[in-house]
């Protein structure tokens, strides 16, 4: 892709070229084709703030660059990040795969990178060693950076610090750092066109159009770039292992329906008379339903659309004065779909003049077996309401249109032997989402199914309801519509909801439009140069300090509102809000102390204060010992912390939901372990006595070259994560059922109130409170190989062999729940490894690349394992792997990508990618609904992907 001709690049930046295809290798600079002697320029690597220290240093780093970057066909810095095994395990590093509109789904069209599997809000994300602003949507009620608003095309490498790093950059980075260096010295003109699709014929296709212009004056520097990208959505039903529910839902769009008097099982339209399709009709233990298999319409990939402009502007004021510059623009499209939303225990009512006579006969008929009250007529029932159970027709699906903005301007130079480098900060993010369907307002919906909506939308009380308990509305014998000279507006729930009358668009059905915004304010500035002089060298420091103002303002639409009298304003869809604005000023040191000619030590001190809450320092520890040229030894030792994110401390009341585990705490279940628990749709809210989460960092590792052509690194690492901020929800119930918050009758707790609702023994509602809970605590070893072949008429070839292996991941939520045991477990395997094999000749390169995920156990329902034994369950049933124990594991997953590039003489670049060359499908995995864990694996299965760079 580099039009050789154009592009300068200096010695460091080749000496630290990364060892792996696209995305592996975790060395602490990693070599290029093969090492050069060569004069280096001095640059800042990601953990530290001095120039010029040794790439090999003292802490871990991995290193992803332009070239890497290029061949892989990666159209999204996320795509790159993936495929790192530091970012591997649990569900925090997320792409656009797991987005939605729900608050159990990402933010559509956002993605997110997670280190150590301690979830986004603990990884930092800096661009050019800065901070950027955090996504104006939060996932759930955690803050954290799109990394997708970055253009691809304008990166020129990835520098990833996968151990603590806030003694060095402040809060957030618990886990580490991924920075991500910009283009800056670009010359020329180039224009990149790309296209990718997978082989399944379901059109995933994804298009790429940047331009990149670059040009050098006599004193300055100015690069443009402009990328658009476009990509279709794919969806569950577009894949053989994804597109049926191992479980379909027993609530479908033609509902079951039941007086809870006279009648004992429920009644459906059944397929005899033009109703439920006889596939899909059954019975159970409540009585018939009708099945409706969610994945049909599930989006697997949102639909996505951006563009952006990156620009820099670098200009010598002096020889020793530089004024530097960067704006980045970006905006984009997104659309998430989810499964339709139910509805549960509504009142319908027995006057509706749209009952189909068949349904009427079968409740009539099932009503006279009552001994207390039987019926021999439909009127029997009028006066009261039949309540139904049922899914709405068309799917909760959300637009999401997000603009971002980040201007950065500022000087550096050197003074008297000493560089120093200010600098202004100024960011921006803007989204705005509105439903394009599936959503249904409950007030508008219940009094469209008792007659109590009328055509102009107005209301009348022929019935009584009660939005906290529908179940609990009553007859008002009230006017209706017709009395005042009008025509009531009925919602159809039968005949599968096809036809609905106009007003249920007005009235009923609704965008629920949220805003969202974030901003960040930054000044900062550091000084570094050489200090004292000691016998093996001089010390080496570096002093600076920053001021911040962070704001972020989530603003859901005022139909989504929560209250004690509506506490689902919407079926089935959650609402978030947030407002929070804050100060933060830090004060930090550096030094790099030479004790001996092959040993240094380097201490750092940081001090962050904020307005919030206070102040926090934090110091690190790390050395660095040479035996010899062929061994280098190193460790660290660090704490970090994270304050409450801006979601968290200006949290509003978050409806959100949860499926009680009864195995977990059965006292939620009316003691019964083997039950499956009751679906909830809860809230979560704020806590105004939040405390920042700590923690301990240390580690230690070696780099061998035990000759020139091989390089070998092993790195242990050790993270002790305190005072967790989150919700714990089993945790949460226990404690609330021991007395610790309010447990009440159904329909009895106040909106934003902490607490239970319970009926008959089980669990019918929570409100479950953020609260700073135990301690979790992460270990284990990276390990990377890298081996060079020269050869004389066959070109020279390159291995790489790296992989994580995660010792342990334990939790404490609470002394009650006691540790849980996460390595191995439900998302999280031990092991990730990946290898690749390079050939390069002359202008001619190819890659074979192999990617492993390691099995962990699964984490499946009693319900979903009764599943898999039924009739029609057999493709499911073949997938499972049951351990020696009877437990089912998730599979071990092996994919190969293939990449195949040519260089031309005028600095052209034609690239083709193949991901999953063998078309491996992923491995079942029975503890989600979509089939596929999309955080560890994906069932996209062969894509190809065709680039070309033309260079003028």
């Amino acid at each position: 892709m580099d039009n050789k001709k154009q592009h300068h690049r200096t010695g460091l930046y080749n000496a630290i070229h990364l060892a792996l295809g696209c995305s592996l290798v975790s060395v602490g600079a990693v070599a290029q084709e093969k090492p050069v002697e060569s004069t280096v320029e001095e640059v800042l690597v990601t953990g530290t703030h001095i120039k010029g220290l040794d790439t090999e240093g003292a802490v871990q780093v991995v290193q992803i660059n332009r070239d890497d970057i290029a061949a892989s066909g990666a159209t999204s810095p996320i795509e790159i990040l993936q495929q790192l095994t530091q970012t591997g395990g649990g569900s925090g590093t997320f792409s656009t795969a797991t987005g939605g509109p729900l608050s159990s789904n990402t933010p559509v069209g956002a993605a997110g990178v997670s280190l150590r599997g301690l979830g986004a809000s603990s990884t930092l994300v800096l661009v050019n060693g800065r901070r950027v602003s955090v996504s104006s949507f939060a996932k759930g009620q955690e803050s954290f950076v799109d990394v997708n608003s970055i253009p691809l095309s304008a990166i020129e490498r990835v520098e990833v610090l996968p151990s603590g790093a806030a003694a060095t950059y402040g809060a957030d980075a618990v886990a580490g750092v991924v920075n991500f260096v910009l283009r800056d010295d670009f010359e020329g003109s180039e224009v990149t066109l790309t296209h990718g699709n997978s082989t399944a014929g379901s059109d995933e296709g994804k298009y790429n159009l940047n331009w990149v212009w670059g040009s050098k004056g006599e004193r300055s520097h100015t690069m443009v770039v402009v990328d658009l990208f476009s990509r279709n959505a794919m969806y569950d039903r577009d894949r053989k292992l994804t597109a049926n529910s191992v479980r379909p839902s027993q609530q479908g769009i033609y509902p079951s329906f039941n007086d809870i008097y006279s009648m004992y099982y429920d009644q459906t339209e059944g397929p005899e008379t033009g109703g439920c399709p006889e596939d899909q009709f059954g019975s159970g233990r409540l009585g018939e339903y009708c099945e409706f298999n969610t994945n049909s319409l599930v989006a697997t990939q949102d639909e996505y659309e951006s563009a952006s402009v990156v620009a820099t502007f670098n200009y010598d004021i002096s020889d020793k004065l530089e004024w530097f510059n960067n704006l980045m623009l970006q905006t984009n499209t997104s659309r998430g779909t989810s499964s339709p939303a139910n509805f549960s225990y509504v009142p319908v009512d027995p006057e509706s003049p749209l009952w189909p006579d068949a349904l009427k006969a079968d409740i009539v008929e099932e009503g006279s077996f009552s001994p207390d009250a039987p019926t021999s007529d439909f009127s029997d029932f009028y006066g009261y309401p039949i309540y139904a159970w049922g899914k709405f027709p068309d799917p909760r699906a959300v637009e999401v249109e997000s603009t971002s903005v980040r201007f950065l301007s500022g000087l550096r130079g050197e003074l008297s032997g000493w560089s120093w480098e200010t600098a202004l900060n100024i960011g921006r993010a803007e989204s705005d989402q509105r439903g394009l369907s599936g959503l249904y307002k409950s007030e508008g919906f219940i009094n469209a199914l008792v007659g109590n909506l009328c055509s102009d939308g107005s209301l009348v009380n022929r019935w009584d309801v009660n939005l906290q308990t529908p179940r609990r509305t009553s007859y008002g014998a009230g006017e209706t519509c017709e009395d005042l000279g009008k025509t009531t507006a009925w919602y159809n729930p039968f005949n599968g909801q096809a036809e609905q009358v106009d007003a249920i668009d007005q009235f009923v059905r609704t965008d629920a439009r949220r805003s969202g915004e974030s901003s960040l304010y930054a000044i900062d500035g550091n000084i570094s140069g050489s200090w004292i002089e000691l016998p093996a060298g001089a010390i080496q420091v570096a002093f600076g300090g920053e001021f911040r103002r962070e704001s972020v303002a989530d603003t859901p639409s005022g139909d989504a509102i929560s209250t004690t009298l509506n506490p689902e304003p919407i079926l089935g869809f959650s609402s978030t809000s947030a407002d929070a604005a804050r100060n933060q000023w830090a004060l930090y040191m550096e030094q790099m102390i030479p004790l001996a000619a092959n040993t240094e030590l380097q201490l750092a001190l940081r001090y962050d204060h904020y307005d919030s809450f206070g102040g926090d320092a934090n110091p690190k520890l790390a050395l660095r010992h040479a035996f010899n040229d062929a061994i280098i030894f190193r460790s660290n030792w660090s704490t970090s912390f994270r304050a409450p994110s801006l979601a968290q401390v200006g949290a509003g009341t978050l409806l959100s939901s949860y499926t009680v585990d009864c195995s977990v705490t059965p006292e939620a279940c009316d003691g019964l372990d083997d039950e499956d628990g009751e679906a909830l749709f809860s809230e979560e809210v704020s806590n105004n006595d939040l405390k920042p989460e700590t923690a301990t960092t240390w580690g230690m590792g070696f780099l061998l070259k035990p000759g020139k052509d091989t390089e070998i690194s092993i790195d242990y690492w050790n993270i002790e994560h305190e005072n967790l901020i989150g919700v714990e929800e089993d945790d949460f119930i226990l404690r609330a059922l021991a007395g610790d918050f309010p447990v009440v009758g159904e329909g009895d707790l106040a909106t934003g109130q902490p607490g239970l609702e319970v009926a008959n023994g089980f669990v019918v509602d929570a409100h479950f409170q953020l609260a700073n809970l135990g301690w979790q605590k992460t270990s284990g070893v990276d390990m990377a190989f890298t081996q060079y072949f020269d050869t004389e008429n066959w070109g020279s070839f390159r291995f790489t062999l790296d992989g994580t292996y995660m010792a342990e991941f334990d939790k404490l939520p609470s002394e009650a729940l006691g540790i849980v045991s996460e390595a191995g477990n439900y998302t999280y395997p031990r092991w990730l490894a990946n290898s690749s094999l390079r050939w390069r000749m002359e202008d001619w390169s190819t890659t074979l690349f192999a990617r492993y995920t390691h099995s962990y156990a699964d984490d499946p329902s009693p319900r979903v394992l009764e599943a898999i034994q039924e009739p029609g369950a057999e493709y499911f049933l073949s997938r499972v792997n049951f351990d020696k124990n009877g437990d089912v594991e998730v599979d071990k997953w092996l994919v190969f990508d293939l990449s195949v590039n040519r260089e031309f003489s005028n600095g052209s670049w034609l690239s083709l990618r193949v991901n999953n060359l063998l078309d491996e499908e992923p491995p079942l995995v029975l503890g989600t609904s979509a089939n596929v864990d999309n955080f560890n694996h994906n069932s996209m299965g062969r894509f190809y992907t065709l680039s070309y760079t033309h260079a003028f």
